[in-house]
């Protein structure tokens, strides 16, 4: 087997609220617990604070320190967020305290390989808003060394270079995997033990005696002598993410930015679950001031199903930047509300020319989320005859609930692609032959539609194709010699 270990360096600090960025530019951050600081930023770092140290004797270093504490379910939000996106590789997937592990034996041909795997899960960190760092082996406890140890080369693909490069760890990396006790810390130390290889070497039996059962078996799974079974991590029944915006914003950029960082989550899931979204909510949560205000609840309905980040990320900005808001943001919440089954879309061997499957599609909810889902409208055929009841307007983004069967015997009679809101009354000459800005003539047979007893609006109309001086085709009719309106003739649409 194969182990991916992506190691969150400075969990408490990034699982903050995301602008922390634009705030590390400006102010020196720390992240506290029970007055001991957990983690700073680079210009906290930079001034003199360091691991380990009380709160007091940080800002008596450092009186301007912004100190924030410590947010443990913001943290487990952020890993399992994390999760859900490398989702995306393998389905196999365990959690850490501060980090992901990922078993990547069965999915390194799809994917071409260890380095392009590597390179797409820390891809895929990035665009969740998290910075990782990566480690590879064929044990879970070794890469998840390799990756908390920051050696130089934190990957080893066979077993015999895993061991090696786990004999020259330190030994004090072992408490990445199992926390020694202040006794088993004193007696490594008075034994002058400094590495793994060093510590593996001792006779085990004494070591148990002395160390514990639990120290020397970490040893073995990390090496690979001993089996080491981890719990899956499986997805919720329900995709829900949330992200703390820590300034307020007030315009779509802000929005759009933090709404990225959660579809690679939304994909990872929808892969996980063999989904495909079709119909996404996004809750924006306002600024309370002197009057509550409600949270504004944002929909997006594709035309068809979609596991396309750049596609929902592109929507999303269309839609956020036509929305006015009512009040500045400070939360924002992705909701899945639809979702259908998706195995995924199958390949050709050799592909047509020119197809670009979903382009369609893709265009159509474009359109909809820049000028509104009721400015992008589709014709769907009702079982009528009648032609101004044959089809009706639905929205882009609407699904039918259920498709028409249309017989196979039906009769080909032309259509025109433009018929007329209302049938404009003709004129028509001595003989009774209509007239369009000349005499028309008539080219086809009479075509019988009769139909609307059902609602009482009943139509008895004889349809024929017509010409005429311009060379133009129009689609008329004259109603049925038994009505009031015998003889009229009308035009009720045109040709292309």
């Amino acid at each position: 087997m194969l182990w991916i270990a992506l190691y969150l360096p400075q969990l408490p600090l990034q699982a903050l609220p995301w602008s922390h960025t634009g705030l590390e530019a400006a102010l020196p951050v720390a992240v506290a617990e029970q007055h001991v600081r957990l983690g700073a930023n680079r210009a906290a770092h930079a001034l003199g604070v360091r691991a380990g140290q009380s709160v007091a004797t940080a800002l008596s270093l450092l009186p301007q320190l912004v100190v924030l504490p410590r947010e443990q379910a913001c943290e487990a939000a952020l890993i399992e967020r994390l999760a859900l996106a490398l989702g995306a590789l393998t389905p196999h997937l365990s959690l850490a305290p501060d980090g992901v592990l990922l078993e990547v034996q069965s999915t390194l041909r799809l994917f071409g390989g260890i380095h392009a795997l590597l390179h797409r899960a820390q891809a895929l960190a990035h665009a969740s808003g998290v910075q990782a760092r990566t480690g590879c082996a064929p044990t879970p406890g070794a890469a998840w060394l390799f990756a908390t140890s920051g050696l130089a080369r934190p990957h080893a693909l066979k077993a015999r270079s895993s061991a090696q490069q786990l004999d020259r760890l330190p030994v004090a990396s072992l408490s990445r995997l199992l926390p020694p006790s202040p006794r088993q810390s004193e007696l490594l130390q008075a034994l002058g033990i400094q590495t793994l290889g060093a510590l593996r070497a001792l006779p085990r039996a004494g070591l148990q005696r002395r160390l514990g059962v639990d120290l020397g078996l970490a040893l073995d799974r990390s090496y690979g002598d001993a089996p080491d079974p981890r719990p899956w991590f499986a997805p919720p029944e329900h995709f829900t993410a949330r992200r703390e915006l820590m300034q307020r914003a007030d315009e779509a950029a802000v929005l759009v930015a933090a709404v990225e960082a959660l579809l690679p989550a939304l994909r990872g899931w929808l892969q996980l679950r063999w989904q495909a979204v079709t119909e996404l909510a996004l809750r924006l949560r306002h600024e309370h001031g002197r009057e509550p205000r409600p949270d504004t609840r944002l929909r997006l309905r594709l035309s068809a199903p979609s596991r396309d980040i750049g596609q929902l990320a592109l929507l999303w900005r269309e839609r956020l930047q036509r929305h006015a808001l009512a009040a500045p943001v400070y939360e924002i919440a992705l909701e899945l509300e639809t979702a259908v089954p998706h195995g995924g879309t199958p390949g050709e061997l050799l592909p047509a020319p020119g197809r670009q499957d979903g382009e369609h599609a893709a265009l159509l909810d474009r359109l909809a989320a820049r000028l509104g889902g009721d400015h992008v409208q589709r014709w769907v055929p009702q079982a009528d005859h009648r032609p101004e009841h044959a089809q009706r307007a639905r929205a882009a983004g609407e699904h039918p609930p259920a498709a028409i069967a249309i017989p196979a015997a039906a009769p080909a009679a032309p259509r025109p692609l433009w018929l007329l809101p209302l049938p404009l009354p003709l004129v028509s000459d001595a003989l009774g032959r209509p007239r369009h800005g000349g005499p028309l003539r008539v080219c086809s047979r009479a075509e019988r539609i009769e139909a609307g007893w059902f609602d009482g609006a009943l139509v008895r109309r004889d349809y024929h194709v017509a010409e005429g001086a311009d060379h133009r085709l129009r689609w008329i009719y004259r109603e049925h010699p038994s009505d009031v309106s015998s003889g009229g003739w009308f035009l009720h649409g045109w040709f292309g």
